[in-house]
């Protein structure tokens, strides 16, 4: 009797064992199909990245066909620098130049946002500069500025009745557009909430544009950007930025940089050759920001005249 219960025993234990394998394969088998899935998931996600990140290098190659490189700047103004730091990979902020016969356009452009829907819409402003003032030849920066103005409204089919709760369309740029006679000594700008700042005999002067945008949310009736003339000597520094230098964060107590400190910088860097005050304007951005997070686009272009 007492071998008979060992022998029953000895079963149960060989039974405990091997139901204790059992679950033990279970529990490796859904761990492993966890990792599985896990891994699926990870490799989903990093192609989805790379196709992403893939589609974001390309458009920058758009976005940079669109933009003429520096070295064709030079051929227009032999004395001058283009510092163009993106925030991301795509920028929102664009420049554009071209020359109607005697005559040479150039304007800087913030457009509402940074990274991808930035770069969306400074292509279409691209586009649309190009359409105004190569195609239809136009050299009057306040009209210019007026039919961008219209053309965007019209490409996006602005109207006061789409202003409601679930959308609001705000999509537009700011800019800063001039045209400059270099025969005459002469130019005439107009803006759209962008300045343009001049440098003689060491004195700053700053041209404010006018107070609303190109395209956004439209509150006034009418919008009439006015144009300014200006005057300059051969030597005299012309600059146009977007806002990005001015709002960088950083310094000691993580402030901005402030349109008054760049100011100062200008007058005070004008003094070198501008490839040299080019160098300068980095070099004081990169120890003003120093592990600080870039803000926004940077642009910021000098013209010796």
């Amino acid at each position: 009797m007492h071998r008979a219960i060992r022998t029953v025993n000895g079963e149960r234990k060989k039974i405990r064992a091997i139901d204790g394998i059992r679950n033990l394969i279970k529990r490796l088998n859904s761990k492993s199909l966890e990792q599985t899935s896990i891994k699926l998931k990870n490799d989903q996600t990093q192609k989805k990245s790379s196709e992403l990140n893939d589609s974001i290098i390309y458009a920058k190659r758009i976005q940079e066909g669109m933009m003429l490189k520096e070295k064709h700047l030079f051929r227009l103004f032999p004395e001058s620098f283009l510092l163009f730091k993106p925030k991301d990979i795509v920028s929102g902020d664009f420049y554009w130049f071209t020359k109607i016969n005697n005559k040479i356009l150039v304007a800087v452009a913030d457009c509402t946002g940074h990274g991808i829907p930035g770069a969306f819409m400074s292509v279409l402003g691209i586009s649309l500069l190009n359409q105004i003032v190569i195609e239809e030849k136009n050299t009057d920066v306040s009209y210019i500025l007026q039919r961008l103005d219209h053309k965007l409204k019209k490409a996006f089919s602005y109207s006061m009745d789409l202003i409601d709760e679930e959308r609001h369309p705000y999509d537009g740029m700011d800019i800063a557009l001039c045209c400059i006679d270099q025969e005459n000594n002469f130019l005439t700008f107009s803006g759209a909430l962008r300045p343009v700042y001049h440098i003689s005999d060491n004195t700053f002067y700053k041209y404010d544009g006018s107070r609303y945008p190109i395209g956004g949310l439209r509150i006034e009736d009418e919008r009439k950007y006015e144009h300014q003339e200006i005057k300059f000597k051969k030597g005299d520094r012309l600059f146009l930025s977007s806002d990005g230098y001015a709002d960088q964060f950083g310094g000691e107590k993580g402030k901005k940089y402030m349109v008054k400190n760049l100011k100062e910088t200008l007058v005070r860097t004008s003094k070198y050759s501008i490839h040299t005050q080019k160098m300068e304007l980095e070099r004081i951005h990169n120890e003003w920001k120093n592990n600080t997070e870039q803000t926004d686009d940077i642009l910021l272009i000098g013209l010796q005249l």
